[in-house]
């Protein structure tokens, strides 16, 4: 039997596309301003697209989310503001406050609160970091690196009636370019 604090799904997000190492193109503020540690203007549209990708699924395994996590805009060392830029749209449309109590490094602490949160999770984070929530919420070392040049997956995670959690990738395929594979795992 499930238990129903524990969120029925979890669902992971790298954040949207970001500068290279030696721009153009630059990242952009929600302003429209440059700014070094947000999104490029694709990255922007990867965030407004996950709007009506969780909103109005058309996998009818994802499920809206009902709470949201990122680090916050502005933290330590290697927090950077992309993680939340990419849900601020999604968040306004759902009318949702994002989490940010968690910065980097921090995810032990995140993976706790998520579940002990129930409802249905969306996180966006940075993608180094997205094995080890991922390692955290199923218990086991199992998750593999998150790719550099990849932004457009989501993992899933789905309550099972054990009360652990099934693990399955999902493509995104927004914005041309996407890809329709998943990263390997074995």
């Amino acid at each position: 039997m499930s238990n129903p604090a524990r969120p029925e799904q979890i669902a992971i997000i790298r954040h949207g596309e970001k500068p290279p190492p030696a721009p153009p193109p630059q990242g952009i503020d929600e302003k429209g301003m440059p700014h070094a540690h947000s999104l490029i203007v694709r990255g922007w549209q990867r965030a407004g697209a996950l709007v009506s990708f969780f909103c109005v699924p058309l996998n009818p395994t994802l499920r809206c989310p009902t709470r949201l996590y990122s680090p916050p805009r502005h933290g330590m060392d290697g927090d950077h503001g992309r993680p939340n830029e990419t849900i601020l749209a999604l968040a306004e449309k759902l009318d949702l406050a994002v989490d940010t109590t968690y910065v980097l490094d921090e995810e032990p602490a995140l993976v706790a609160r998520v579940l002990a949160a129930g409802g249905v999770v969306l996180i966006s984070w940075e993608h180094k970091r997205i094995p080890k929530i991922a390692n955290a919420i199923l218990g086991r070392d199992f998750a593999p690196q998150w790719p550099d040049d990849r932004f457009d997956l989501v993992w899933v995670f789905d309550l099972q009636p054990d009360g652990g959690y099934a693990f399955r990738q999902v493509p995104q395929l927004l914005l041309g370019g996407d890809r329709a594979d998943v990263i390997p795992t074995a």
